[in-house]
């Protein structure tokens, strides 16, 4: 059996025939042909002549030897599944008990979900759409500091790739120039009053150019690329949001305290007149003030304040 990751990095370092890389993983010559027609097909760009093989280029793709080896974190992402295409990340992420900080990553997601069932379109090799699984074992009290922890985190991310508008659209969307930049979907396990397991969703638009966005959304809807002018490294981006996530995640589990406030200056609408959303009718309206302690918003009309706590957010016209 060959290692895939060590090939790879091998193949980074220096070149080698194919009866050393047999005799190096204790294969044959056929398996280790086979293995090199696959690095190809994943994108790899490998010099071959009579000497040997050598990588002279890889790809664009947050593969695990391309992730793996450059990942900064304790425990976040140790436990890397790549797909091409997969139903859900989240769905997948459900299907088996994965150990505490397994990250599972797609390329395209046939299922692809949003908050309340919306559909999530994720371009091939142009986002970031991934599922985080964590067992934090805390009080469900905090449930609603969770909602707003991990698109925080993915924020300050952000904010050193761009130079524009990046907001947070309460409770869990990223908003870039006013128009939809990242989403993110939470499902948790609940015992006891005890969070046992949370399913963090993430789908964050890269490098997508205006056509890979459907018509109905591509006047709401943008991506990295399409404000700032250029075009970005997945790898990089997605290795310093898992970073930053953990460092967040851990840095909460054991002081219990998120920064409320400087959320509060990032929110998309602080001051505007802004409606609330469930099942497509307004429940309440007002100016948007900022947020409580424990996440949720707060809104002002005719002097009176309404703490919201589940709804979707919008300008009033």
């Amino acid at each position: 059996m060959i290692d895939e990751v060590k090939l790879i990095n091998l193949l980074k370092s220096k070149k080698m025939s194919g009866e050393e890389i047999a005799k190096q993983f204790g294969t044959s010559r056929v398996a280790v042909w086979k293995k090199i027609n696959k690095l190809k097909s994943l994108g790899y760009e490998i010099l071959t002549d009579k000497d040997g093989y050598q990588i002279i280029k890889s790809p664009d793709k947050p593969l695990p030897a391309e992730i793996l080896p450059d990942l900064n974190t304790k425990f976040l992402g140790k436990n890397y599944i790549y797909f091409e295409e997969v139903n859900s990340t989240n769905l997948y992420a459900k299907s088996k008990d994965f150990p505490d900080g397994t990250v599972i990553f797609a390329e395209y997601q046939t299922q692809g979900k949003g908050r309340k069932g919306r559909s999530w379109i994720s371009s091939k090799y142009k986002g970031l759409y991934f599922s985080i699984v964590l067992k934090p074992d805390i009080e469900v009290v905090n449930l609603s500091k969770f909602s707003l922890l991990f698109p925080y985190s993915v924020f300050k991310t952000l904010k050193s790739f761009t130079t524009t508008d990046l907001k947070i659209k309460w409770p869990n969307d990223l908003y870039l120039n006013s128009k939809k930049l990242a989403g993110f979907l939470m499902e948790s396990s609940i015992e006891n009053n005890i969070i046992t397991k949370l399913i963090v969703g993430i789908g964050i638009n890269v490098n997508q150019d205006i056509q890979d966005f459907p018509d109905d959304i591509n006047q709401v809807a943008t991506s990295l690329k399409l404000e700032e002018g250029k075009e970005f490294s997945r790898k990089e981006i997605f290795l310093k949001i898992l970073s930053n996530i953990e460092k967040d995640y851990l840095n909460f589990l054991k002081d219990k305290y998120l920064d409320i406030k400087n959320i509060e200056k990032n929110l998309l609408w602080l001051g505007e007149n802004v409606s609330i959303y469930e099942d497509g009718e307004v429940i309440a309206s007002g100016i948007l003030k900022g947020l409580n302690g424990d996440g949720s918003l707060i809104l002002s009309h005719n002097g009176t304040e309404e703490i919201i706590y589940v709804g979707d957010l919008s300008l009033r016209g």
